[in-house]
């Protein structure tokens, strides 16, 4: 149990020394909290989201390099490319009691970097705002890749 705290806080400290210093986070939740997002607007510029309770029909097998915790339910936009599922050491997008996370009301948008975010009741959508308009749409009964 002790080697297992002493590598989450190794992984914590190697993923805070590999962000620039003065790199800006954006959290912020769904209204009905089951969809909870993080972006950066510093390089590498990315956004991702970890929908907690799905009915996703189908999720994205383990890969077989994962050996720490396999988040199928999370959908990832970088570099105009969409991944679906995370292999991560950390709590990643999870919005927590004490964290500054943001309700993002239903008709409202983010900006993180050149990628925009909107809350809408069919879920939360991120595409980048230029072409190609590469992005996502997750919600509690599945999730949409756009490739244009």
């Amino acid at each position: 149990m002790k080697s297992l705290r002493i590598l989450a806080l190794a992984a914590i400290a190697a993923a805070v020394c590999a962000v620039p210093a003065q790199a800006r986070f954006i959290q912020f939740t769904s209204p009905s909290g089951n969809i909870d997002c993080l972006g950066s607007t510093t390089a590498p510029i990315f956004v991702g989201c970890y929908v907690q309770k799905t009915t996703w029909p189908r999720r994205p097998p383990r890969p077989a390099g994962c050996d720490v915790d396999w988040v199928p339910t999370e959908v990832q936009l970088s570099r105009r490319r969409v991944t679906v599922g995370a292999c991560r050491g950390d709590v990643g997008p999870l919005c927590v009691p004490s964290g500054a996370c943001t309700r993002l009301g239903y008709g409202r948008s983010v900006d993180i970097g050149p990628i925009r975010c909107t809350s809408a009741t069919n879920g939360i959508t991120c595409r980048y705002r230029t072409a190609p308009r590469v992005g996502f749409r997750v919600a509690r009964e599945g999730y949409v890749v756009f490739n244009l």
